[in-house]
C-alpha cells in the first residue's frame, strides 16, 4: 500500500552512541501522518528492554515514545546515561 503525499510527513532521524547499531547515524524518512516515535523504535527493533532512552525531538528533551511527530520534525534517540 502506498501512501499519498497529502496523508504522509517527512521526518529526519538521527541516532546515536551505541545505538548507532540499530540504524543509520542520520535518516530521512516518510512515515505516514500522526506516527508516534514509538513506530520509529519498533521500526528499528530496538529491544523493549533498552527503551529507557533519551529522546529529543526538535531540540527539545524529555519526549517520550509516545510523542506524535509531525512533518520536519528532527528526531535524536540516546542511549541510557549511567553514572552514579
Amino acid at each position: 500500500m502506498k501512501i499519498e503525499t497529502k496523508e504522509a510527513i517527512s521526518v529526519t532521524l538521527q541516532f546515536f552512541a551505541s545505538f548507532r547499531e540499530y540504524g543509520p547515524a542520520k535518516v530521512v524518512l516518510t512515515i505516514p501522518k500522526n506516527s508516534k516515535v514509538r513506530m520509529l523504535m519498533d521500526k528499528y527493533n530496538i529491544p523493549k528492554d533498552t527503551r529507557k532512552t533519551i529522546i529529543i525531538v526538535n531540540g527539545k528533551p524529555h519526549q517520550s515514545p509516545e510523542t506524535i511527530l509531525n512533518d520536519g520534525d528532527i528526531i535524536s534517540i540516546f542511549p541510557p546515561i549511567g553514572g552514579g
